[in-house]
């Protein structure tokens, strides 16, 4: 990792911890570390986007698909000097090892889970913001620096120390960092001066997800969805990189220049329990789309729902208790 990228993640965290900010537990969190020589060139041919190249100190977002280019798994590739890392949440963990670990033949790679020894965290707030912000040339200026990745040694008051892997991210225009601290060893936490409501912390980081509209696997996409549904193309699919597991399905939706149905941020006035499952229909009362994740807003609530791209962009409704309630969608950044 170049010595800028080391300096901005060591001001990263320290203004993270000493900075005010919200930190939470980042719910249903997966980590699988991949080691040993070939595990570049294995992870590329296993996921969505440019693997082989990431420099250390890098990050992707990526799916893993099978041959037919459904989704088995969808996160964050980490690259270390030692180690590659994915980053996830929920998904069948099981499900992706087994899937990475069939094809390894003679390969030197060895993929194991660290989610049991992990203690994941997000932080988000003015400090976040500060410190992923890096001043262009001009000064009036800023630009974010996301998906970058490092490992960082802390040190506790009894000289202690543990290795903390950190990861930056934007979502929603929002910047936050992802905290990977080891369950054993010093606890780093019980040194970080934060006092956070932690039901309010959760649904600032679901708001956050479900505006980003980032995923989550086995609830917002199954093994029946093809990556390109997710509509995370900008972010997580590479059409330059070559063959890859899952390509030529994912080339040939793109020749087509579209998809049957995609995944939409979707906003109602109705409570967020209410919303959630609610069936999503177009002005011809033939069902759009279900919605599979929901939070409060101060307008009501915000959902993620996979919509029939027929009917993206006609009046969406749907009926709630008895009661016809509109149902709007947000327009996506990263398709």
């Amino acid at each position: 990792m170049d010595v800028a990228r080391s300096s901005l993640f060591k001001s990263f965290l320290r203004l993270t911890l000493d900075g005010p900010t919200m930190l939470s537990p980042i719910p249903a969190f997966s980590r699988l570390v991949v080691t040993g020589n070939d595990r570049a060139k294995y992870l590329h041919n296993f996921c969505t986007n440019q693997v082989r190249e990431l420099p250390a100190g890098s990050a992707c977002e990526a799916f893993f698909c099978d041959v037919k280019a459904r989704v088995i798994a969808h996160g964050y590739v980490l690259a270390f000097e030692d180690c590659h890392e994915i980053w996830m949440l929920a998904g069948n963990e099981a499900g992706i090892l087994q899937h990475l670990n069939r094809y390894i033949i003679t390969e030197d790679v060895t993929i194991h889970s660290a989610t049991a020894s992990t203690c994941a965290m997000f932080a988000v707030g003015p400090a976040t913001t500060e410190a992923l912000l890096r001043v262009t040339e001009n000064p009036d200026s800023v630009v974010y620096q996301p998906l970058t990745c490092a490992r960082l040694q802390f040190r506790a008051e009894d000289n202690a120390s543990a290795a903390v892997s950190a990861l930056s991210i934007v979502w929603a225009d929002t910047p936050l960092l992802w905290l990977a601290l080891p369950t054993d060893g010093p606890d780093i936490l019980a040194h970080i001066p934060t006092h956070v409501d932690v039901d309010a912390a959760q649904r600032s980081f679901e708001e956050l997800r479900i505006r980003e509209r980032f995923p989550l696997v086995g609830q917002d996409l199954t093994t029946e969805n093809m990556a390109p549904e997710a509509e995370r193309n900008k972010s997580a699919i590479s059409y330059v990189k070559g063959c890859y597991l899952g390509q030529e399905p994912i080339a040939r939706l793109d020749a087509m220049g579209h998809v049957n149905r995609a995944l939409r941020c979707v906003e109602s006035s109705v409570p967020s329990d209410q919303l959630l499952q609610a069936t999503v229909l177009a002005s011809d009362d033939v069902v759009a789309g279900v919605v599979t994740s929901a939070v409060p807003v101060q307008e009501g609530a915000i959902g993620l729902a996979m919509i029939r791209a027929s009917a993206i962009h006609v009046p969406l409704h749907s009926v709630i208790e008895g009661q016809v309630v509109t149902i709007t969608i947000s327009r996506p950044r990263n398709a």
